[in-house]
């Protein structure tokens, strides 16, 4: 517990300036929770999608931060595009919990040069609370015995709940796509509370390349390199990897830093196909003495692709790697 009391006392000190400031999640499994990633994925597998992700970051400290996540996609005729819903609720140390619903649309467009473009908004509810009796002041601690007060405290934080809205961009040309996602715009500030979220920009790119296959019965080998970089307020984020699939097995091997060559974490990841099912998990090994308290992350994922009927002539799937 005398590890966590510094970080204790700076969630205080937020929390009596009545000053909050967030950024969002970063998920390592960046395909599996697509949508967060870019909504104008939605559709992309024309078929109904099915999408759970859990995220266990810090599993040795006392309060570690989880998120969970599930979401819903497919493409509807009638709209002309693909559509979606997501639920994601952040518990970060049991102290901030935040949770969002996302109503997604994406228009589809496909060119006959094998290549197609969609654009996608989305609109979001976004509700933020604290739980201030997790909080430890000076006058709780004695010298000798530790915590051994109650919180004398009077803290009254109601929860905020507030529109949200993005938009985002995406192209693809035979194997190779790259997106784009601006996420809280306007840069959403709510005045009661003092509290705003800073705008986000998501920029990504990639390809998946078949590199090898002699015959229909022996599996395709698939090179994916993906290249991530994420803007929000002084967060800079540079994530750059590859998957490798055999199959329907995938490994992967990514990096994520800053901009200033300050390596944050490897994140190594193990992905399988199930019949219709996809099971994925990745773990972030920290690069730093962090380490050894934190333990690292680890993240599940589980997304399952319904049968649905015959594809509309002039749909064709967007390429992405199979997360």
């Amino acid at each position: 517990m005398n590890k966590l009391k510094p970080i204790l006392i700076i969630l205080c000190l937020l929390v009596i300036k009545n000053s909050i400031i967030a950024q969002d999640v970063q998920f390592s499994q960046l395909f599996a929770d697509r949508l967060y990633l870019n909504p104008a994925y939605a559709g992309a597998d024309y078929c109904p999608r099915v999408s759970l992700s859990y995220r266990n970051q810090w599993p040795g400290v006392q309060f570690p931060y989880q998120t969970y996540s599930v979401s819903y996609d497919q493409y509807s005729e009638v709209l002309h595009g693909g559509w979606g819903i997501r639920m994601m609720k952040d518990d970060q140390g049991g102290i901030f919990n935040q949770f969002s619903a996302d109503f997604i649309y994406a228009h589809h467009v496909k060119f006959k040069t094998n290549s197609s473009i969609s654009f996608a908004f989305q609109a979001s509810v976004y509700q933020r609370s604290v739980n201030t009796s997790e909080l430890v002041f000076a006058d709780m601690i004695d010298s000798r015995y530790g915590i051994i007060y109650s919180n004398t405290e009077n803290i009254n934080i109601q929860p905020l709940l507030t529109p949200d809205f993005s938009a985002a961009i995406f192209y693809k040309y035979k194997f190779y796509f790259a997106g784009v996602n601006v996420s809280h715009i306007p840069q959403n500030i709510v005045p009661d509370h003092n509290i705003y979220l800073p705008m986000k920009m998501t920029i990504h790119a990639g390809a998946a390349i078949p590199f090898f296959k002699s015959d229909p019965k022996n599996p395709v080998y698939v090179l994916e390199p993906n290249i991530l970089y994420v803007r929000q307020q002084s967060l800079n984020m540079l994530y750059y990897g590859m998957y490798f699939d055999v199959s329907k097995i995938a490994l992967g091997a990514f990096f994520r830093q800053d901009l200033k060559m300050h390596f944050d974490a490897v994140i190594l990841s193990f992905h399988m196909d199930v019949k219709q099912m996809k099971i994925g998990y990745s773990y972030d090994v920290t690069l730093s003495r962090f380490f050894k308290h934190s333990w690292g992350t680890h993240e599940l994922s589980l997304v399952y692709l319904f049968n649905c009927r015959k594809k509309i002539k002039d749909y064709g799937t967007i390429s992405c790697p199979d997360f």
